[in-house]
């Protein structure tokens, strides 16, 4: 039997039994609220503390795998960045050097998957993302494929004509400013009228090496005293129609007959010959016509050398010889 709680009535002077208020059963109500949520709150925190499930386990293996491969991925993808920059940049300089004008601007396309993305993504991102590069990479490597499967392979022929292009200045480490005449009608210095000058002069102190400007044989070598023509000059044929002319030398360190390698030195800048003032006088012949050499300067200097030269090159002036 359940124990019955009596109060004292003064006014009645009796013990009566006690009935319940509206204010006993609502703090009874709060207490039993208050007493199951503390309770519930620390099986919680007990639950948590001392038991892991497998799932848990699971993802903090991931994090501690994640956190870990975190500076190394920051680094490739910093290098992958930097690689692309370049690669960018020397792709523009070529497009700017074959055909004398600045690339096509690219259209600006926002990246779906940027840096920050990629290493603030947590786990089931993060495998999203490299589903999504996995499958961009193929499509990539697909289009690539295709791409050289419909484009002729370059014969060794093809090849070799292509090595024979003579892509460097006849001086090296030179300075645009030193082309003083192009090619192209031009001043004689001898007689002021005007004349076909079949080649580019370079002005540059005697001594100077010339280096040939493409890989070869010596065709011709001439000597020269007279104070007319080309003075000491050198011929070098490259085969495939090609062929290159060094005049006015001071020296001739070759011999008719010789091969000669790109960038090896055949001679010095000197005055021989029809020359005012000490220079190189060079030329590039293609199939029996003098071409302008300039148009061939594209190895070992920029996109702004290259334009510094084609824009001295156009200069109406008078030539050295």
């Amino acid at each position: 039997m359940k124990d019955v709680k009596y109060i004292y009535n003064p006014k009645t002077c009796q013990y009566e039994r006690a009935r319940l208020t509206w204010r006993d059963i609502v703090l009874t109500g709060f207490g039993i609220l208050f007493t199951a949520t503390l309770l519930f709150i620390g099986i919680v925190v007990l639950h948590n503390r001392f038991v892991t499930s497998d799932y848990e386990r699971q993802l903090r293996a991931e994090n501690k795998l994640l956190k870990e491969h975190k500076p190394v991925l920051m680094e490739n993808l910093n290098e992958i960045e930097t690689t692309l920059q370049k690669l960018k940049s020397e792709e523009k300089d070529l497009y700017t050097k074959l055909f004398n004008t600045t690339p096509p601007s690219e259209k600006n396309v926002a990246a779906s998957l940027s840096k920050e993305k990629v290493l603030l993504a947590d786990a089931g991102d993060f495998q999203s993302m490299l589903e999504t590069l996995k499958g961009r990479s193929d499509a990539l490597y697909d289009r690539t494929t295709d791409s050289h499967a419909a484009t002729r392979p370059i014969s060794e022929q093809d090849l070799a004509m292509m090595l024979s292009l003579p892509s460097i200045l006849p001086i090296q480490n030179l300075e645009a400013e030193k082309l003083v005449s192009g090619f192209g009608k031009r001043v004689n210095p001898f007689h002021k009228g005007m004349y076909l000058h079949p080649g580019v002069d370079f002005i540059a102190t005697r001594g100077t090496e010339v280096v040939a400007t493409a890989p070869g044989e010596v065709n011709d070598i001439n000597k020269n005293e007279l104070q007319a023509g080309y003075g000491n000059s050198i011929v070098i044929d490259h085969g495939h129609g090609m062929s290159t002319r060094y005049a006015h030398l001071e020296t001739i360190t070759v011999r008719p007959g010789q091969k000669v390698t790109k960038g090896m030195v055949i001679g010095t800048v000197g005055s021989t010959g029809g020359s005012v003032a000490p220079h190189l006088h060079y030329e590039v012949i293609r199939d029996g016509e003098h071409v302008d050499p300039s148009l061939y300067f594209i190895e070992g200097i920029t996109s702004r050398q290259h334009h510094q030269l084609l824009e001295r090159n156009k200069q109406s002036n008078q030539s050295l010889d």
